[in-house]
């Protein structure tokens, strides 16, 4: 458990929300594409990890949250 307050976790929530619908649209755009360029395909895979990332720490942050109450 972290040393955050409820309020910081709810803040770093919101803007892990933002950032995840951010890339989401991003992956979005490259899926919309009919052809990538290998530098895009590299790009492609690394929004999709960061959004994984973001949504494993919304996931940790929520448990936190919900273990506060």
């Amino acid at each position: 458990m972290s040393n955050l307050s409820r309020e910081e976790i709810t803040k770093e929530i919101a803007d892990l929300k933002e950032e995840h619908a951010a890339l989401d649209a991003r992956v979005e755009g490259f899926n919309a594409q009919v052809w990538m360029s290998p530098e895009e395909q590299i790009e492609l895979k690394e929004c999709k990890k960061l959004k994984l990332k973001a949504k494993e720490r919304m996931a940790h942050l929520q448990a936190e949250l919900d273990a506060l109450d």
